[in-house]
C-alpha cells in the first residue's frame, strides 16, 4: 500500500514530501489525459561524454548486490530481503538475503519465500481491467457508474472513468479506515467496503492527481462485476495461472499449501514477528508472491504481454499501459496506466512500488533495454525506504549512467526571481478534506525555500546523506536535483502567481496555501492556546494552595467559584481532546489495524466530548465577560480570563474546521 500508510503514506498520510523514488509507490506530477503524451521534453543543454556503465551480467550484479544488501540488513535492522532480475527474456538473477524467520534463522529463498509487495498489486488489477477492455467488456472512458450497483456522488458534472482510476485522477480524497483489518473475520465483501468507505470527490476528474487505494479497489470491484468472477479468482484464472505464477495469490488468508512459505513481517529484526496482514482494499494491495514468480510478470511486460508463448495481453495493450497517459508538465515524469514513468537517464524507466506495514517493495522495468528487477524487504527497519531507494539509485547509476552534468544556461536574476516566486507553503493533494484526516494534511504541509541564488530546498526532502536536497532551475520554473536524478516544476495561475508544485512522479501535486491556513500560523495560534491551557491547569493547584495558606479566597460568590472551576476543567479537556487523535494516529501508524470499525465507539465518544467542549467555550466567554467586571482583581486576572476565552474560541474554530466535531465515522 502507499507509504502514506506508515507515517510515510502515511506520514504520506501525515505528509507528502517529494521523495519520488521511495515515498509514493514508485522507486523513487495543464493536465492532459485525452491520449498518450510525447516523451518529456529534453532540457536544452550540452552534456559532456561519459563512458557507459558495466554490462549487466549475473556475475556483476551478484557482486554489486552482495556489497549492498547485506550491509543494508545490518545497518537498517532488517530481517530479510529478496531480489530478482530479468534481461533479454531470461531470468538473469534471483537471490534471497537474510531471514524469513529471524529467530529460527530460516533463510529467504527467492523461489519459495512469499513476500507482500503491497501496491505492486495494482499492476495486476490494471492488467485485469485491460484484459476486459480488450474483450470489449469495459471502456476506459465510460462513466464507471454504468458498471456499478451503487451510486458515486455526482459532485462534478464530469463522470469518473476507468482511465482516471488507473491514473489516480478520479479526484477522491484519501481514506485510511479499514484499509487493513485485524482478522479474517473482519474482511468485508468489496462492495460493502466500497459503499461504507465512500470518499468525497474533492477534485474534478481528470485534472488533479491524488493517489488512491480506494480508486483501485473500485476498479477491482468492476472487474468482479463485469467478469462474473470473484476478484481473487479472476486474477488467479487469467493472470497467475497463465503465467505459471504458482506461488502467488491474492487470497487472504493464504491457501494451506502456501502458508508455510510466507515470510514473517517485522517492524525491525530485533522485534517479534507480526501476524499476517489482512488488506481490506485487496485490489490495491493484497498480493503475496515470490521473487521468482515476479520474474514471470516482469517478462510479460517486457515481451509484449507474452511469456513462453502464453499471452495475457495484446502487444498494443502493453504499449498503451506503458505509454504516458497523464502528465502535469512535459519535463516531469508522468503516468502510464498504473505504471509510473521515470525519464532521467539515457533510457526510459517505468516502475511501481508497494508497502504494507511490514513489507516494502519495488518493481522496475527498463523496456528499451529489456531489463527489469524486483526487490522486497520484510521489515520496516530503520529507513527501509532509503534502502530500496539506494538499490534504485545505484542500479540506475551503475548500469544506465547519466551522461554528465548538463550545462544549463539560466539567467541568475531569473533564477533569483523565480526562486522567490515559488517559495511558500504547499499542501499535498493526496489528503483527507472532509474528514478528520484533514488535520494530517495540515501536518504534512511542506515549505519551499529559496537561497540568494534561487536554489531551492523542500522541507523534509532529504538525500541519502540526511541533508536537504537542493534544486537548481534548469528551465522556466523547472528544477533539477543537484547531484541527483529527480525534477520538480511549478505552475502559475492566470494571474501569474505560482499556485502549484508538480512533483515526480505525477501521483499528487502541491497546492499553495494562504498564510492563514499554513501549519505555521495554525500551529502558533493553536499551540499558543494549548500552552495557555496547560499553564492554567498546572498553576491551578499551586494558586489554590497559596490562597489557602494565606486564607485569601479568590471569590466570595458561589457562581464565580463555579465559573472559575469550570474554566480550568475546560482547559484540561482541551488538552485531552487534542492529545487523543495524536496518540490514536501515532499508534495507528504502527498498528494500522486499530484504525477500523473497532474504533467507532471511541470515535463517537470523542465527538461527544468535543461538543461538550464547545459548550465549555461558551462558558469561557461567559466567565471572561463576568471576571473583567469583578472588582478587587488585578490586570493579569482580567487579561488571563480574556485570553482563555480567545484561546477557547480559536480551539473551537480549529476543531470545527478540521472536522474533529463531525458525527461521521468515516476517515
Amino acid at each position: 500500500m502507499q507509504r502514506a500508510i506508515l507515517g510515510c503514506h502515511l506520514a504520506a498520510m501525515l505528509g507528502w514530501t517529494l521523495i519520488s523514488v521511495v515515498q509514493a509507490q514508485g522507486p523513487a506530477p495543464s493536465p492532459l489525459i485525452l491520449g498518450p503524451s510525447p516523451p518529456p521534453a529534453q532540457v536544452p543543454a550540452v552534456a559532456p561524454e561519459t563512458s557507459p556503465g558495466p554490462e549487466l551480467t549475473k556475475a556483476d550484479f551478484d557482486t554489486f548486490l552482495d556489497a549492498l544488501i547485506p550491509s543494508q540488513l545490518r545497518n537498517r535492522n532488517i530481517a530479510g530481503a529478496v531480489v530478482s532480475v530479468v534481461k533479454d527474456g531470461q531470468v538473469l538473477f534471483q537471490k534471497g538475503y537474510g531471514y524469513a524467520d529471524f529467530e529460527a534463522k530460516q533463510p529467504v529463498l527467492p523461489d519459495q519465500t512469499l513476500f507482500r509487495p503491497g501496491s505492486i498489486s495494482k499492476l495486476f488489477t490494471a492488467t485485469a481491467v485491460m484484459q476486459l477492455v480488450e474483450q470489449g467488456k469495459l471502456d476506459l472512458d465510460r462513466d464507471v457508474s454504468g458498471y456499478l450497483d451503487f451510486a458515486i456522488p455526482k459532485t462534478y458534472p464530469e463522470p469518473v472513468t476507468l482511465r482516471q482510476l488507473l491514473t489516480h485522477t478520479a479526484g477522491f480524497e484519501d481514506t485510511l479506515k479499514n484499509l487493513f483489518v485485524a482478522h479474517e473475520s473482519d474482511l468485508k465483501l468489496l462492495r460493502a467496503y466500497l459503499v461504507n468507505q465512500m470518499p468525497a470527490r474533492i477534485f474534478p476528474p481528470g485534472k488533479v492527481p491524488s493517489y488512491s487505494n480506494y480508486g483501485f479497489t473500485l476498479a477491482g470491484y468492476i472487474v468482479e462485476r463485469v467478469s462474473g468472477e470473484k476478484f481473487e479468482r479472476y486474477i488467479d484464472n487469467h493472470i497467475l495461472k497463465p503465467l505459471r505464477m504458482t506461488n502467488s495469490t491474492f487470497d487472504q488468508p493464504l491457501p494451506p499449501e502456501l502458508a508455510a512459505q510466507m515470510s514473517n513481517g517485522y517492524l525491525n529484526a530485533a522485534k517479534k514477528p507480526r501476524d499476517f496482514e489482512f488488506v481490506q482494499a485487496a485490489p490495491a494491495g493484497s498480493l503475496s508472491t515470490t521473487a521468482a514468480d515476479m520474474t514471470r510478470f516482469m517478462l510479460a511486460f517486457l515481451q509484449d504481454g507474452s511469456v513462453d508463448g502464453v499471452a495475457i495481453l495484446k502487444p498494443e495493450t502493453v504499449r498503451q499501459m506503458e505509454t504516458r497517459q497523464f502528465e502535469l508538465h512535459p519535463m516531469i515524469s508522468g503516468l502510464g496506466l498504473t505504471f509510473m514513468e521515470y525519464c532521467m537517464n539515457p533510457v526510459r524507466v517505468i516502475a511501481h512500488g508497494g508497502d504494507t506495514v511490514y513489507f516494502h517493495s519495488d518493481m522496475v522495468l527498463v523496456p528499451d533495454a529489456h531489463v527489469g528487477y524486483f526487490v522486497s524487504y520484510n521489515s520496516l527497519g530503520k529507513n527501509v525506504d532509503g534502502g530500496r531507494g539506494e538499490v534504485w539509485r545505484t542500479f540506475v547509476n551503475r548500469y544506465f549512467p547519466i551522461p554528465g552534468e548538463p550545462k544549463v544556461e539560466v539567467d541568475p536574476n531569473t533564477a533569483k526571481s523565480d526562486g522567490h516566486a515559488v517559495s511558500g507553503v504547499y499542501d499535498g493533494t493526496r489528503r483527507g478534506e472532509t474528514t478528520l484526516l484533514k488535520i494530517l494534511a495540515l501536518l504534512g504541509q511542506v515549505r519551499v525555500s529559496s537561497d540568494k541564488d534561487g536554489v531551492l530546498t523542500v522541507e523534509g526532502d532529504k538525500n541519502q546523506r540526511g541533508e536537504l536536497k537542493k534544486w537548481k532551475e534548469i528551465a522556466p520554473l523547472v528544477y533539477s536535483e543537484v547531484d541527483g536524478l529527480e525534477r520538480i516544476a511549478f505552475r502559475r495561475d492566470a494571474s501569474g502567481t505560482v499556485r502549484e508544485m508538480l512533483p515526480f512522479p505525477a501521483i499528487y501535486e502541491g497546492q499553495r496555501v494562504p498564510w492563514c491556513a499554513s501549519k505555521i500560523f495554525v500551529g502558533l495560534v493553536i499551540g499558543g492556546s494549548l500552552v495557555l491551557a496547560l499553564l492554567t491547569v498546572v498553576l491551578w493547584p499551586v494558586a489554590v494552595l497559596i490562597r489557602r495558606k494565606y486564607e485569601r479566597p479568590l471569590f466570595s460568590a458561589k457562581r464565580d467559584r463555579v465559573l472559575y472551576f469550570l474554566s480550568r476543567i475546560i482547559c484540561l479537556g482541551e488538552l485531552i481532546f487534542i492529545l487523543t487523535p495524536v496518540i490514536a494516529f501515532s499508534q495507528g501508524l504502527k498498528h494500522i489495524v486499530i484504525l477500523g470499525d473497532a474504533i467507532n465507539p471511541w470515535l463517537q465518544a470523542f465527538h461527544f466530548f468535543g461538543w461538550l467542549l464547545m459548550v465549555g467555550v461558551v462558558v469561557l466567554i461567559v466567565a471572561a465577560a463576568r471576571f473583567v467586571r469583578l472588582p478587587g482583581h488585578g490586570l493579569w486576572f482580567r487579561v488571563h480570563a480574556i485570553l482563555l476565552a480567545i484561546g477557547g474560541s480559536a480551539f473551537g474554530l480549529f476543531a470545527w474546521q478540521y472536522h474533529l466535531l463531525d458525527t461521521s465515522l468515516r476517515f
